[in-house]
């Protein structure tokens, strides 16, 4: 348990409907309780101590205290060739990504890659986020063990791509099949064969 003060700053309705001002409220000299990995309570600075008074306190009085950020779009495995530049869009795929994302079946690479990816988005306060992998399944043990290590939510899962990229990168559809199957099923989600897809 822990009580995190500093400026916090909450919502109490959806910014994208009426103004932002009316959604986001700010406690000047605020607190927040966190027990167990995760928010109890939250208020003015002394209430929260009142509340909560053998919790040890972490003091950010100067620094804003908000809720992790969520990226919606991300490709972690081209961690290692960000801002790298192309005239067009399949330079940049030929030069860049697609031999970068070939490394990717190797565990160890594609474990490296996502401890750091994770690292970065947590070092600029994102904490949740939703990631491409590549065509391997190890892309995707090792970005799941990675969020798991740090409690992060990831939406993740294997890509899957027959066509138009290099042979290091692409699959067949059964093995696309089989191989989401697999992962799924390692993490207790049993999946049914469609009809559509055959043996």
């Amino acid at each position: 348990m822990v009580i995190i003060t500093g400026h916090v700053l909450y919502f109490v309705a959806d910014p994208f409907n009426g103004t932002p001002q009316d959604a986001a409220k700010i406690i000047q000299d605020g607190a927040v309780y966190v027990h167990e990995g995760k928010i109890h309570d939250f208020g003015p600075r002394a209430e929260i101590i009142t509340r909560f008074p053998t919790a040890p306190v972490q003091d950010y009085r100067d620094h804003l205290i908000m809720a992790g950020f969520v990226d919606a779009h991300v490709h972690y495995p081209q961690t290692a060739m960000i801002a790298s530049w192309g005239k067009r869009l399949i330079d940049w795929l030929n030069t860049y990504t697609f031999p970068e994302e070939s490394k990717f079946i190797d565990s160890a690479y594609a474990n490296t890659i996502a401890n750091r990816y994770l690292d970065l988005a947590l070092a600029h306060g994102t904490t949740t986020v939703a990631s491409f992998c590549t065509i391997h399944p190890e892309s995707v043990d090792a970005i799941f063990t990675a969020a798991s290590a740090r409690n992060m939510c990831v939406v993740a899962g294997k890509t899957c791509m027959d066509r138009n990229a290099p042979d290091t990168l692409r699959d067949t559809a059964q093995a696309a099949y089989d191989q989401s199957k697999a992962l799924l099923e390692k993490l207790g989600y049993p999946l049914q064969k469609p009809s559509s897809v055959n043996a």
